[in-house]
């Protein structure tokens, strides 16, 4: 039989049509190929690099002067048979969509032309590895999840159940009774959906099985006849012949010569690919070295802490959680604090104080922040109630805190909705409304509406209306979730986002496809983002978080005003949840009071100095007048197929396995055209061994149990507080010819921060 996976690399010069029973793979590698497949009515341009999955059963135009691709076929038959008990349909084309998975996917595939073309002793052996690797990657990350209707859903079944059974006596009774049928219905109900007979359609699979076995096997014909589902070799011989107007023994000699004229012309083909793709990998294998100008000054916005999420308020009113977020805001020092507006207890008819509302404005006023509000669409079923409130907020407000500071608050009217016309419309009349009201104080700037990143159809369908209807924004806001949903030709798609660089790529996405749209906004703001499908998640305690959270910073600077943590304090989960000491919870302190490494993230971030210098895929460089830089560096990995099949309940004793790998990051820097002189670089991480409440926890309190709070007493808690800090190292350097060069090794989830100061003495 032939291979799981099979290969080949071809020239397109003209233009062919290919109809795929398999899922086929394609991959560019030298000059462009269009693309026209039937499912979606578009074209798609395969330039170099580019991949394209095409599911089986689609019809594909493929045009091109002089076009060299790799074609991938996974046979539809042995991938369910590893893969038994899901139906699969994939959405990955490089050319439509940014993901930082396609460069991982393309590894695997470069790997598997490399092995075609090294063939080594243990060739099949590393091919069958690889090939399997890549199938749980590609199902792992591009696979989508398809809620089809009840009729497709039958012709699915029936097509998989002759697939898997073919080779059985598959009588039109026995496959009728399978599916609660007469035999008279199915077979009415079969010719018209398939355009074709039973028998001819259990035919032809049973053929194309056989024409695979004459192909790559050395099967006799009787065993090729038997292991098929004929009865015997006359019966196959006799449908061979009337089918392909040859007998099976013809075929398989012709077939073999063709084959032999093939592997010349693909040894060709794959020479010419294979010089290419070395290329490529040699490329990607020089050590990146990290080169800075220092006099490449910018000045820049200080993103990250432009908004810390509060949502509810009322969680101020506990004495501890004033307390500890007092402690956060004083040395994290974020701008703004985003609240949601309650008017739930608001009433015309009664004297309404805004006692509740004083005590928590006063306190976060005084801890130097100012006040963002958000409105919700999906709560605001009695409208007017809503604009009764605010109007006598903002009267009860401004002689309290004076004009000049209710003007620098910023209200946002956000739905958080996929958008169709009548949402949008919807919208904008209760926008138009709160605008008014926001006007007569002087305050501008009314932020919406809340889109969400990867909503392309519902984002288009706003821009227009707005463009139609003379709308504007001035500043966007938008949200970047874990999943997307989109309508497709089976139904509806929901598929999980494992792409790791998600937010960077989609903010890119957002503002190319949406040019006119962006370059009237002067703000883009992401104002709610996570990573994990569930709240609570083990991996918030550990230092991944806190890996993830600078790699996001790094990734999305310069192209966002905002991107903030969703929760500040454990403490601001319900007690129920919070029994343990470590729970999941998103909070950068624990209920404690204990840092977690989401903390130090910020805490790094925030000793950046006022220029920017530059940054690489790992690193971010700032500077300020006195010959003092900072690095801000990361390891963070990626995340494995074993995390997202636990994702709704994550075992702690198994975090290890939820990463691609724990390898070390070895990071250089080359600082150029510095003072000459002596330098003393301080470098401050958090890892597994040091600053990680999860880790330390492990260590002390191996059994869950033991994380209970009866187990931790008040002096437990201030032990853990002293030691779970940043590891702390000091070395000098000399420069004579006004370059600095730096080297740092970064264990698996570590994050640091690097003071590089000028000593004067």
């Amino acid at each position: 039989m032939g291979s799981l996976i099979t290969t080949a690399v071809k020239y397109c010069t003209g233009s062919e049509t290919i109809y795929t029973g398999d899922i086929v793979i394609l991959m560019g590698i030298e000059n462009q190929l269009n693309i026209s497949m039937e499912t979606f009515g578009d074209e798609t341009i395969l330039s170099e690099e580019d991949i394209l999955v095409i599911n089986s059963k689609s019809k594909v135009l493929m045009k091109a002067s002089k076009a060299l691709y790799a074609e991938f076929t996974i046979s539809l038959r042995k991938f369910k048979e590893l893969f038994p008990n899901k139906k699969y349909r994939f959405l990955c084309d490089s050319t439509k969509v940014k993901n930082d998975n396609f460069a991982i996917l393309r590894r695997y595939l470069t790997e598997l032309l490399m092995l075609q073309y090294e063939r080594t002793e243990y060739q099949r052996a590393e091919w069958n590895k690889v090939s399997c690797e890549m199938l749980i990657f590609l199902v792992s990350n591009f696979a989508t999840n398809i809620f089809m209707s009840e009729n497709n859903n039958s012709l699915e079944n029936v097509t998989d159940y002759i697939g898997e059974h073919f080779q059985e006596d598959l009588s039109l009774k026995q496959i009728s009774s399978q599916f609660h049928m007469t035999p008279t219905y199915f077979s009415r109900y079969f010719k018209k959906n398939f355009g074709v007979n039973y028998y001819q359609y259990l035919c032809k699979v049973r053929l194309e099985s056989a024409m695979e076995d004459l192909l790559y096997s050395d099967k006799n014909l009787l065993c090729v006849a038997m292991d098929n589902g004929f009865p015997n070799e006359d019966s196959f011989r006799k449908y061979f012949t009337e089918n392909y107007d040859m007998s099976p023994y013809e075929y398989r000699v012709a077939q073999k010569e063709k084959e032999e004229i093939k592997k010349k012309e693909q040894t060709e083909n794959l020479q010419a690919a294979v010089k290419k793709l070395v290329g490529v990998r040699e490329t990607e294998q020089i050590k990146e070295v990290v080169t800075i100008d220092v006099n490449n000054k910018q000045t820049y916005r200080p993103y990250w802490r432009e908004i810390i999420n509060l949502s509810d308020c009322k969680l101020l009113l506990n004495y501890e959680a004033r307390e500890q977020f007092e402690e956060l805001q004083k040395e994290l020092n974020f701008q703004y604090v985003r609240i949601h507006l309650d008017w739930s207890k608001f009433s015309e008819e009664e004297i309404y104080n805004f006692y509740q509302e004083e005590q928590v404005f006063d306190f976060l006023l005084k801890n130097k922040l100012k006040l963002w509000f958000t409105i919700s669409v999906r709560e605001l079923q009695e409208s007017d109630l809503l604009f009764a409130y605010l109007k006598k907020m903002l009267s009860h407000f401004t002689p309290h805190y004076g004009s000049n500071e209710i003007r620098n608050w910023r209200f946002e009217l956000e739905y958080n909705t996929l958008f169709d016309e009548e949402k949008i419309e919807v919208y904008w009349k209760l926008y138009e409304r709160i605008k008014e009201i926001l006007t007569i104080y002087q305050m501008q700037e009314l932020l919406g509406a809340g889109l969400e990143l990867g909503d392309w159809e519902g984002i288009r369908k706003f821009e227009q209306f707005t463009k139609k209807n003379h709308r504007k924004l001035t500043a966007l806001t938008m949200q970047a979730k874990p999943y997307t949903c989109m309508e497709t030709a089976e139904g509806m798609s929901v598929n999980r986002v494992t792409d790791s660089g998600y937010v960077k790529n989609q903010l890119q996405t957002f503002r190319e496809n949406f040019p006119e749209f962006t370059s009237e906004i002067s703000d883009i703001y992401i104002t709610d983002y996570y990573d994990s499908i569930q709240r609570m998640n083990i991996l918030n305690d550990s230092c991944y978080r806190g890996a993830l959270i600078i790699k996001n910073v790094i990734e999305c600077f310069g192209n966002t005003s905002s991107l903030p943590h969703s929760v500040p304090l454990d403490l601001s989960y319900v007690n129920g949840i919070r029994e343990k000491v470590l729970f999941g919870g998103d909070g950068l302190i624990t209920k404690q009071g204990i840092r977690k490494p989401s903390y130090y993230a910020y805490s790094f971030l925030q000793k950046a100095g006022p220029y920017y210098l530059g940054k690489k895929e790992n690193a971010i460089i700032f500077g300020n007048e006195f010959l003092e830089y900072q690095i801000i560096c990361h390891n963070c990995k990626r995340l494995s197929y074993h995390y997202y099949l636990d994702e709704m309940e994550q075992h702690l004793e198994k975090i290890g396995q939820y990463f691609d790998d724990q390898d070390e990051k070895e990071l250089k820097f080359r600082l150029e055209n510095v003072k000459n002189g002596r330098y003393i670089v301080k470098k401050h991480s958090v890892n597994m061994q040091h600053g990680s409440v999860q880790d330390e926890l492990r260590r002390i309190a191996p059994f869950e149990s033991l994380l209970m709070p009866a187990f931790l007493h008040n002096d437990d808690v201030d032990y853990l507080k002293q030691i779970l800090v940043p590891q702390q190292t000091l070395r000098t350097y000399e420069v004579d010819n006004g370059v600095l060069e730096l080297q740092i090794t970064l264990s698996a989830n570590e994050i640091a921060y690097l003071n590089i100061q000028y000593a004067y003495y």
